[in-house]
This record gives C-alpha cells, sequence and structure tokens, in this order.
C-alpha cells in the first residue's frame, strides 16, 4: 500500500460486521482502529443500551454525532454505530475526509447475526420493526456511501475485498 493517507469509515446495520472488519482492516494496513460505539460507552462511562434506556434514542444519536465529529482521522479505519447515517453533519464530515464503506447484508443476516436488538442499543424509537428499520437505513447507507461491499462474506473475504476496492479507487 503506498504512503498516501488512507481513511475508511465503515457504515451498516448492526451484525454486519463493522467492529470486526474495521479491526481487521487496521491490523493489516498498520492503521488506527477507532469505533465510534465504544468511544461513546468510554465518554459516558455506560453502554449504548444503558445510555438508550436512560436517555433515548434522540440522545443516543446525538451523542453518537459528537463523537463523530470528534474524531481525527488520519490513516484511521472507524467502525461507525448503525445510526450514525441519521446525523448529516457525521456523515458530511466523514464523506470528506474518508472513504465510507456500506457493508451490505441482507436483513435475514441482520436477524440471524443479532438475534435479538433488546439488548443491542439499537438507536430507535421503539415499536418500529427491524424490517422498517434495515428499509429506513438501507436508504440512508446507499445515499452516504461511496462504496458498498457485500458484507455476507467470511470476514476476510470482506477485508480483502475493501482493500481491493480501496487500492483501485
Amino acid at each position: 500500500m503506498d504512503k498516501k493517507k488512507i481513511n475508511i469509515s465503515l457504515i451498516g446495520m448492526p451484525g454486519a460486521g463493522k467492529t470486526t472488519i474495521a479491526k481487521l482492516l487496521a491490523a493489516q494496513l498498520s492503521l488506527e482502529f477507532i469505533d465510534s460505539d465504544h468511544l461513546i460507552e468510554k465518554i459516558n462511562n455506560q453502554s449504548i443500551q444503558d445510555i438508550l434506556d436512560s436517555e433515548g434514542h434522540a440522545e443516543l444519536r446525538l451523542k453518537e454525532e459528537e463523537v463523530i465529529l470528534s474524531c481525527s482521522l488520519n490513516n484511521t479505519i472507524l467502525a461507525t454505530g448503525g445510526s450514525a447515517v441519521y446525523s448529516d453533519k457525521a456523515m458530511s464530515y466523514l464523506n470528506n475526509h474518508s472513504m465510507v464503506i456500506y457493508l451490505d447484508i441482507p436483513i435475514s443476516s441482520v436477524m440471524q447475526r443479532v438475534g435479538d436488538y433488546s439488548n443491542r442499543g439499537f438507536a430507535e424509537p421503539s415499536g418500529k420493526s427491524p424490517e422498517d428499520v434495515f428499509n429506513q437505513r438501507t436508504v440512508l447507507y446507499k445515499k452516504w456511501c461511496h462504496l458498498t461491499i457485500d458484507g455476507t462474506f467470511d470476514v476476510g473475504t470482506v477485508a480483502e475485498n475493501i482493500i481491493k476496492a480501496v487500492l483501485d479507487n
């Protein structure tokens, strides 16, 4: 890989593999790894689910936006929370400072990988079905990404496909 600055932000549904693949990419490319959900938890000294339970989805989304906007992207792989795409400010920032890659998986894979959303820190109003959220977010993921990668393969293959795609751009 050449010496140009590489910043990649991964977006996608919970269970798409954003954190796992971001860690693998960071290790393979010798780049910094950041997970915005982990930063939110560290700054607030509580889990995403606890923030959601005590402060609600709108406040969690605001915290997510603040954390993303505070990230210094300098040869970095960023794994975002699944709801990052609801913030135009955060996504504009990521679009201007990184290659935004959407890890696309079908709703059946989301449900298989995540299962019960009730403890997953799902930043949505209560009463929305996973299918409704999937359909709404898919439009936003496609809107904000520079590149869509099929996330249904094993993590090694997905990471390899991302590296090939980044080198081609």
